[in-house]
């Protein structure tokens, strides 16, 4: 989203928590949330907003007491402008989020372990197992290179960055799920399946079905990996325009001393 939109609608106020795991169709939600009139943010906007490392931070705060964790209005740092959030790391904010907004209403989308662990191994840690995005931390540390370690730290805290340890990741999908419905009062969740359509998520928020408009479906695997593709390449851009704001003075420098040695 641009900045400029978000200026426009920074009144609105977070009325949706979508707190399920990332590959359990939080794409197709994102876009159904927009058709609604919602405006989430989605793990896409936070790349590009520059928030993943505030929300890096705020991992290592939680779960290692490194820094401050925010309370509260602290939040509207990174949701200003938004009304929806999906995705990670967020969905390890649960308490943290209800706690910010207690009138905001909790979606657990869901789907069953065995093709969520196939579609995360084909897409979110295929992708994560690049070597040259592992590099992009170093080269993009602000873009690319916050978003792989944001995402190291956040599958190591939910699987110990083991996903072919399939017992492991399958007590970590389960726990979480078992989490957010521990947490949640009852009158504010609503478990969502993947594939359930409009009508129990307009049933849920209060909206009329949109009629004549199909539920979205998104985000397949090619989709995902031309995506981040996408994002590959912005943080190779960005590698090189940090290169030449390190290495043009320099090079400017030494022609500047090659001109007074040779005058």
């Amino acid at each position: 989203m641009a900045d400029k939109e978000i200026e426009d609608n920074k009144e609105r106020k977070m009325q949706v928590l979508v707190m399920g795991l990332g590959r359990c169709g939080t794409t197709s939600l994102a876009a159904a949330l927009k058709i609604l009139g919602y405006r989430p943010n989605d793990w896409v906007d936070r790349f590009y907003l520059d928030q993943d490392r505030r929300w890096t931070d705020q991992l290592r705060a939680k779960y290692y007491g490194q820094g401050q964790k925010w309370e509260g209005a602290d939040f509207d740092k990174v949701t200003q402008g938004f009304d929806a959030i999906l995705d990670r790391p967020c969905n390890l904010f649960t308490e943290e989020l209800l706690a910010a907004y207690p009138s905001a209403r909790v979606i657990l989308n869901t789907r069953p372990f065995e093709s969520w662990h196939k579609s995360m191994l084909s897409t979110v840690w295929k992708y994560q197992a690049w070597p040259t995005y592992c590099l992009l931390q170093y080269t993009d540390p602000r873009y690319a290179g916050a978003h792989y370690t944001g995402g190291r730290l956040y599958w190591g805290l939910f699987c110990d960055n083991k996903p072919t340890d399939v017992e492991r990741c399958r007590k970590a999908f389960e726990d979480h799920n078992a989490h957010v419905r521990a947490i949640v009062p009852k009158d504010r969740l609503l478990e969502y399946p993947l594939g359930a359509g409009w009508e129990p998520l307009c049933e849920f928020l209060g909206k009329s079905v949109p009629q004549e408009t199909e539920f979205p479906h998104i985000n397949d695997r090619n989709t995902y990996l031309e995506l981040v593709t996408k994002l590959w390449w912005y943080g190779l851009q960005q590698s090189c325009v940090n290169a030449i704001k390190i290495l043009g003075p320099l090079a400017l420098g030494a022609v500047a001393v090659g001109w007074m040695y040779y005058k």
